[in-house]
């Protein structure tokens, strides 16, 4: 199971269930990671913050197409069900954001590598992909220029090069200052505080998991 908790999640919309990712692999003909369908089954169509993604295969080797994209690309809206799809509201997300439509889009219409689907906006055309099929399906690349990036051997080595911003625990938040509590009182503030913060940081970026209010 992909713990995706302490990340920081955008979510623009959570219509999205196991019927529609059964039905999308059956398209495909290739069955999803566990980890993949975890994360979108528990947010949806969302973006992560910060989205710096680094320009780099799995070894630390930079990939360059300069004056155009270098060192790092912006991870947009990663694809998931769409509105017109679900008929649920969408919070803005468009009806291209979706795993069928952008299939449709590239690999039935403009001649990609069938044994990759697209799973993200990167800049401009330039998109991340999930090989699927093949040796090495499960692996994360971006689409730059009509090249194959390789980015990361798995979707979770590939949120793992991604600099999030994280969601301290209150464990953590207590133990970074515990050193200037002074007394039982001021504790019951820094905690009641934490939770406060927290509550106005998850409404301010719609920070959910699929079925919360």
């Amino acid at each position: 199971m992909l713990d995706v908790r302490p990340f920081l999640v955008i979510n623009f919309c959570d219509a999205i269930t196991s019927d529609y990712l059964s039905a999308f692999e059956s398209r495909i003909g290739a069955v999803l990671p566990d980890a993949y369908k975890d994360f979108l089954l528990r947010f949806g169509a969302a973006c992560v913050w910060p989205s710096n993604v680094p320009l780099t295969d799995p070894n630390g080797n930079a990939f360059s197409d300069k004056p155009y994209e270098s060192g790092e690309v912006d991870l947009g809206v990663f694809y998931a069900a769409s509105f017109r799809e679900t008929g649920k509201p969408a919070n803005g997300l468009r009806d291209r954001n979706s795993l069928n439509e952008q299939y449709q889009e590239y690999t039935l219409d403009y001649g990609l590598d069938p044994d990759y689907i697209p799973i993200a906006d990167g800049h401009a055309n330039n998109i991340f992909l999930m090989k699927v099929k093949g040796e090495g399906a499960g692996g994360i690349y971006y689409w730059l220029n009509k090249r194959y990036c390789l980015l990361a051997h798995s979707f979770e080595d590939f949120l793992g090069k991604i600099p999030y911003v994280k969601e301290p625990t209150l464990e953590e938040y207590l133990e970074s200052v515990k050193d200037v509590i002074r007394n039982e009182k001021d504790y019951e503030w820094r905690r009641n505080n934490f939770f406060k913060q927290r509550k106005k940081t998850r409404e301010t970026y719609q920070v959910k998991e699929q079925g919360e209010p």
